[in-house]
């Protein structure tokens, strides 16, 4: 996959609105988030998830660095035609009705008449508001504003579309419609960039997240299966007790053997590989193989604990 987005020492500065401080909001962010693939910024109120979005989309002029959209600014005319956008608060005019409203932003978005009243229908299949086509606005869920916010933002068919804390105040059902919403912009070939301090959902859903505390970027994790140096725990049984030795070598901690039952941790895939071929020789087997990959939520909370202990 190629890179469709790239930041590059992405920085924003702003003055606090009563000592007249300056404060950095974003410091030095840099990050590329790849084509076809669902990039989670996650990080506390106040990271600088919003300031980022804003960032990128030119509605801040940023301090230092610059980001590049399919190689040109991310902030020019070409490409926010082929970006589309969810804030975290998104305003309709509630006095239109679901239809006008879908059709007034296909509209915005370039579409001729009859393009915009086809996909206004198409995207009510797809997104489920068919039922709600002809009610206004204001009659609307949160759950349902937020399919419309989505719909608004793809209606276009954009290479590229960004959510601004897209399960915000949804329920239990909610959050897991919207997760199958932005699974299906993936199948569909859209790439989605969103942000949010949820951490099951954004590990559920994203190949890569990038954690944001305090402005910076503290770490990118793969989530796709590319583990590195992972561990996993093994219990093993059945091994002779001269081969065991052999076998200790391969494990972290190197491990001593003490029972005809061996738990123990290998890291890595490939060490993984070779540990369960010479298991097998031995004689032995494996009963079970278990990654102890830490959570997202254990790796966030040690940058963030981290911040708070600088601070």
């Amino acid at each position: 996959m190629g890179t469709l987005l790239e930041i590059d020492g992405l920085t924003k500065y702003f003055r606090h609105p009563w000592t007249f401080r300056r404060f950095c909001a974003l410091d030095r962010l840099s990050l590329a988030v790849r084509e076809g693939e669902i990039f989670g910024l996650i990080g506390h109120n106040g990271a600088g998830k919003t300031t980022t979005f804003k960032l990128l989309l030119g509605f801040l002029r940023p301090s230092a660095g610059q980001s590049s959209f399919m190689g040109r600014p991310s902030t020019g005319v070409w490409a926010r035609t082929r970006i589309g956008f969810l804030p975290e608060q998104p305003y309709f005019y509630d006095y239109l009705t679901v239809r006008e409203t879908l059709v007034f932003y296909a509209r915005l978005s370039g579409l001729r008449a009859s393009d915009a009243v086809a996909r206004t229908r198409e995207l009510a299949r797809q997104l489920r508001v068919e039922a709600k086509l002809e009610a206004p606005i204001r009659t609307l869920s949160k759950g349902m504003l937020q399919r419309l916010g989505v719909a608004q933002a793809i209606i276009h068919r954009p290479k590229l579309v960004i959510l601004d804390e897209p399960m915000s105040g949804l329920d239990p059902i909610g959050r897991k419609e919207m997760r199958a919403l932005i699974q299906s912009l993936k199948s569909s070939g859209t790439t989605v960039f969103f942000s949010s301090h949820i951490l099951p959902d954004a590990e559920a859903l994203c190949d890569r997240v990038g954690i944001l505390a305090e402005g910076r970027l503290r770490e990118i994790v793969d989530l796709a299966g590319n583990d590195g140096g992972a561990e996993y725990a093994l219990t093993v049984r059945g091994v002779p007790p001269g081969s065991l030795p052999e076998l200790a070598a391969l494990t972290v901690p190197a491990a001593t053997p003490a029972a005809s039952v061996w738990t123990v941790r290998v890291a890595g895939r490939e060490r993984v590989r070779e540990y369960i071929d010479r298991v097998h020789a031995a004689g032995g087997f494996v009963e079970s193989l278990v990654p102890t990959l830490p959570s997202l939520e254990e790796r966030f909370l040690h940058h963030a604990q981290q911040v708070h202990v600088s601070d």
